[in-house]
C-alpha cells in the first residue's frame, strides 16, 4: 500500500522487491529528481513504523538503521540485483520457488 503511494506522490517506479520478517529488498528507479528516492523511503519507513507501533501498542524505533542505497549503473547489474531479490527466501531455505513467498 505505502509503495503505491510512493508512485502516487513522488513518482518512485518499482521494479522489483522482497519483504521478509526482518528487513526489505527494494529495487526502484527514480526518473529526475533526485529527491524522489529519499522521500519515498522517508514515506515508507514512517508509515510502516507508524502502523506497526500501532497495532502491537508498542513506542520507540522500529528501523534498526537507516537504508542503504545502491545505484545501478549496467544491464548486468540489474540483472543480478533483480534475480538476488527474487531468489531471497529460496537461499534462505524459506521457499522453494519465488512464486511461494507471497510478500514480492
Amino acid at each position: 500500500m505505502w509503495l503505491f503511494e510512493a508512485h502516487k506522490r513522488y513518482g518512485l517506479t518499482i521494479l522489483n522487491y522482497v519483504a521478509t520478517s526482518n528487513h526489505v529488498h527494494l529495487l526502484v528507479y527514480a526518473d529526475g529528481d533526485r529527491m524522489t528516492i529519499p522521500r519515498s523511503m522517508q514515506l515508507l519507513a514512517g508509515r510502516v513504523a507508524q502502523e506497526f507501533n500501532t497495532r502491537k501498542r508498542r513506542n520507540g524505533a522500529f528501523w534498526q538503521d537507516r537504508y542503504h542505497a545502491t545505484a545501478v549503473e549496467t544491464g548486468k547489474h540489474l540483472r543480478r540485483c533483480m534475480t538476488y531479490i527474487d531468489l531471497n527466501m529460496v537461499r534462505t531455505g524459506v521457499a522453494r520457488h519465488p512464486q511461494d513467498w507471497e510478500c514480492c
